[in-house]
């Protein structure tokens, strides 16, 4: 989605989305039952797979010399990383590693699912045929 001045509004939705993650990630969970166990393991994948798939988008007609999924998921991991420190200070809330984990999964996964649909790819996990 570009305009007509040629900027790709997906940088916009981009800053808007971080701006959404930091909010939320100010203030005290809600406390109840988890749905399902590592429900929250879940939640920080799609929030930063999201993120990354943004910023895949935004940049998607760029002529960087890296990888296309590299900078999506550079961005967003580091996003990540931080928003897990800016959470060990607000009150009611902990810093996970494992969070920290699944945001960097979701960085990775995400650009790498749309880059390999987009270019008709199939992701091969093992050497076997047939």
């Amino acid at each position: 989605m570009r305009s007509r001045r040629g900027f790709n509004i997906y940088w916009i939705i981009s800053f808007l989305y971080m701006g959404l993650i930091f909010l939320s990630s100010s203030f005290p969970p809600l406390k109840g039952p988890p749905p399902f166990p590592f429900d929250d393991k879940l939640a920080h994948l799609l929030a930063y797979g999201l993120l990354a798939s943004l910023i895949y988008f935004a940049r998607e007609n760029s002529r960087a010399m890296v990888h296309p999924i590299f900078i999506p998921f550079l961005i967003a991991s580091l996003y990540g990383l931080s928003d897990e420190i800016h959470q060990y200070f607000v009150p009611g809330r902990e810093a996970d590693v494992f969070d920290a984990l699944a945001n960097v999964l979701g960085a990775f996964v995400f650009p790498l699912g749309i880059h390999a649909k987009k270019h008709g790819r199939r992701i091969k996990l093992s050497n076997k045929k047939g």
